[in-house]
């Protein structure tokens, strides 16, 4: 062979979704969008991220027909071959428990037996993002406040009780002075209501009444200051973080395809007998009968593995 069966099983990466190591085990990938990250900063392109699958182990095919048609070597040659490869994963895991796939990732057996599979990130297989890299010279997003879009609000302070109860005082006692002189100071009465009308509480400048009477009584008003203090509070602008949405597939096991619902109808019935969760999918001018459903890819394929021991022709949609 020209090249090792690790370079095939990468390019096999980017064109498909599941690839078998008949004898050892599948890789599910799916495909992964854009993101930041949180800390870093580092803006990461969409990407394609792989899944083992150690049940995964029937012959699709798909390696040794890639093999063959590259190579120009038999099929059975190559699937002799793709076996012996199997077998040497296996060996080195039971001795080492440990195995480098070059381009794809590395596996580890633990002391139970479980094998664990840990994805090369140095290679992207997706190949919508060909060419892209992780942008390491992004900045930290950080959070700043628009000067054409402050709200400022601006509030009076009431820090001191005793500055109300003194302009209130500064109204009260005058007319409360007027009610115990109103009966012999009626003279005088109309010239106190005449000051009393000038006496703002609320102003700023010092004011002082006199009130004149035959006894030369003089009332004064208690000096009113009032101090009103604005403070600015500023309410920054909240930063707008839109999740990222990942779209989400189901997955159908189809039965057979019918032009007419009547037939897809019967089909339905049968296999709805049979305890499947079954389903019409319909699509265009085609009525496709589903065994059933999945949100899951790696289950999906794991129940078309059982489907095909009794229907070859079975097959799985993505919707």
């Amino acid at each position: 062979m020209n090249k090792t069966i690790e370079h095939y099983i990468s390019n096999l990466f980017y064109l498909h979704d599941c690839v078998i190591i008949p004898g050892f085990g599948g890789f599910v990938g799916n495909k992964k969008s854009a993101y930041i990250h949180p800390i870093s900063g580092i803006s990461y392109p969409p990407s394609k991220e792989f899944l083992f699958n150690k049940n995964l182990t029937q012959n699709d095919g798909l390696l040794a027909t890639h093999i063959a048609k590259e190579e120009g070597i038999d099929f059975s040659e190559i699937s002799s071959l793709i076996d012996n490869f199997a077998q040497n994963i296996q060996d080195e895991l039971n001795s080492k428990s440990v195995f480098k796939l070059q381009k794809v990732g590395t596996f580890t057996k633990g002391k139970e037996g479980n094998i664990s599979f840990l994805q090369n990130k140095n290679h992207n297989y997706n190949l919508a993002s060909f060419g892209m890299q992780a942008n390491h010279k992004s900045k930290k997003i950080e959070r700043t406040i628009s000067d054409d879009k402050e709200v400022i609000i601006k509030t009076i302070q009431r820090k001191d009780l005793s500055k109300t109860f003194t302009r209130a005082a500064a109204v009260l006692i005058p007319l409360i002075g007027l009610s115990l002189i109103g009966i012999t100071q009626e003279e005088n009465i109309n010239g106190i209501y005449s000051q009393m009308a000038n006496l703002n509480p609320f102003a700023n400048d010092n004011t002082e009444i006199v009130v004149e009477s035959a006894n030369k009584i003089e009332a004064e008003i208690p000096i009113v200051e009032i101090i009103g203090e604005e403070v600015e509070d500023i309410i920054p602008k909240e930063e707008l973080i839109l999740p990222t949405i990942q779209k989400k597939y189901t997955y159908y096991i189809i039965a057979g395809a019918f032009a007419k619902r009547k037939n897809a109808d019967k089909l339905l019935s049968k296999l709805k007998t049979w305890n499947y969760n079954a389903s019409i999918v319909n699509n265009g001018n085609l009525n496709r009968v589903s065994y059933s459903s999945y949100t899951s890819k790696e289950e999906a394929l794991l129940a078309l593995k059982e489907i095909r021991i009794a229907n070859q022709s079975a097959w799985l949609l993505t919707n």
